[in-house]
């Protein structure tokens, strides 16, 4: 997708405005935020727009749902893939969000990407009161669909994902200064928002973890070949980051591991299904590496879809892990997932004690129920005594830190909390 030269103009000038409010601007932003729920108040529909990414980062769900049901609000949904990935990627997203929203009878503005026609204009086509972000960083979206083209109305937030890190990056942004709402998780990335943010944490509220409504529903799972589930169910769920420089993010042991998992997948065939979920990014990423490219990850990723007892998963993750029997991973936003399904869970790290130190209280909890992998031989262990023999010693400690720590305290779900504050917010009661 190129980018034309008043589109890069729009970027230039978004970026002049964020410096702005990052540093400036935010103080100004309750006051203007205040007013302009007094003029919603005399209206009688409020406008919301909910943007969506993939399907992987809608956390929205709930919410739309609660939403529906109340008159006052008129919902749009606006399909707007990322432009940090390539044509290929956006379109095989905006396809996957497509059938998703199709079958759940959920009207959505489509961005024909494929005729190359432009994304829609929100601001003029439904000039929202509301919006909705699965992301809060600047160059994720079309600069149509950029937050700051909506810095005067109310900018909205759930996380896609649990924010791990204990950092300025997570909690500081001009996004999050700005916003009129961020509904966090829990009392641990309150007091991490007061600690970092510019603005204290005006803009906070706790809701819960929305992917928990999701998570602990009682269904079934279809999201596995296997469907007699005569082998045990196995999801390895790299990072995208190729790099391992002793930092925190950059932890990947994917260039370690790829050629190994494959082997796994063949000495174990009559005893293992596994799903390789790659980060949405971990493609992009190995497309640029020097000694992979574009031919050789197509391969890659192929293998895994057509070898005979493993598939290849890129979208949603939630029937993916509602059917599993354990998984392996490196990748932060699966370390408090995963703990929704108590299922044995190894996370691969050379220096766990690095990565704890720079997230949450609440992560480092999550990472003790972890069993923790160093190499291949410790992955070999985890898949011999816990996956296939069932000795899995932490199930109890999960099973507790579940129903203590992580399920919401007030009996009511993180939509109904989340509505609940937005009606209340707008003096809507």
């Amino acid at each position: 997708m190129t980018t034309s030269f008043r589109d890069k103009l729009t970027i230039l000038c978004q970026y002049a405005e964020e410096y702005w409010l990052e540093h400036w601007g935010y103080r100004l932003m309750p006051a203007r935020q205040k007013r302009f729920i007094k003029e919603l108040q005399k209206r009688q529909t409020i406008r919301v727009a909910f943007f969506a990414l993939d399907i992987a980062m809608w956390k929205y769900q709930g919410l739309y749902r609660q939403l529906e049901s109340d008159r006052r609000f008129e919902l749009h949904i606006i399909l707007s893939p990322t432009i940090n990935h390539d044509r290929r990627q956006q379109l095989d997203n905006l396809q996957k969000m497509r059938a998703f929203f199709t079958e759940q009878g959920m009207p959505y503005h489509d961005w024909r990407l494929e005729d190359n026609e432009p994304p829609l204009d929100v601001r003029h086509e439904i000039n929202p009161d509301i919006v909705f972000y699965p992301q809060p960083y600047h160059g994720v979206f079309h600069p149509k669909h950029c937050f700051l083209q909506f810095t005067d109305r109310l900018i909205a937030y759930y996380p896609y994902c649990y924010l791990q890190a204990s950092t300025a990056y997570n909690y500081d942004g001009p996004f999050q200064n700005i916003a009129w709402k961020l509904f966090y998780f829990d009392r641990y990335s309150m007091q991490d928002a007061q600690h970092f943010a510019k603005n204290k944490a005006r803009n906070v509220v706790v809701t819960g973890y929305p992917s928990s409504d999701i998570f602990m529903r009682d269904e079934p799972s279809t999201a596995w070949h296997d469907e007699d589930h005569k082998r045990k169910h196995l999801i390895w769920a790299p990072h995208f980051s190729l790099a391992n420089e002793g930092t925190s993010f950059s932890r990947s042991n994917f260039l370690n591991l790829c050629d190994f998992m494959v082997q796994l997948a063949e000495r174990y065939q009559e005893q293992l299904q596994i799903a390789f979920k790659p980060h949405p990014s971990l493609y992009r990423e190995l497309c640029k590496h020097p000694e992979w490219g574009q031919e050789r990850t197509d391969a890659y990723y192929q293998k895994w879809a057509t070898m005979p007892n493993t598939q290849l998963e890129t979208g949603d993750f939630v029937d993916l892990f509602r059917g599993s029997d354990a998984m392996v991973h490196d990748s932060g936003s699966f370390v408090i997932d995963y703990m929704y399904f108590n299922k044995p869970v190894m996370f691969i790290s050379k220096d766990i004690n690095l990565i704890k130190r720079e997230v949450s209280k609440l992560c480092q909890m999550a990472y003790d129920q972890h069993y923790i992998g160093k190499d291949q031989n410790d992955i070999l262990q985890f898949i011999e005594d816990v996956v296939l023999a069932g000795n899995d010693p932490k199930q109890a400690e999960r099973a507790n830190f579940l129903h203590k720590t992580l399920l919401p305290d007030n009996g009511k779900s993180v939509a109904e909390n989340t509505y609940e504050d937005i009606v209340r917010s707008l003096g809507l009661q």
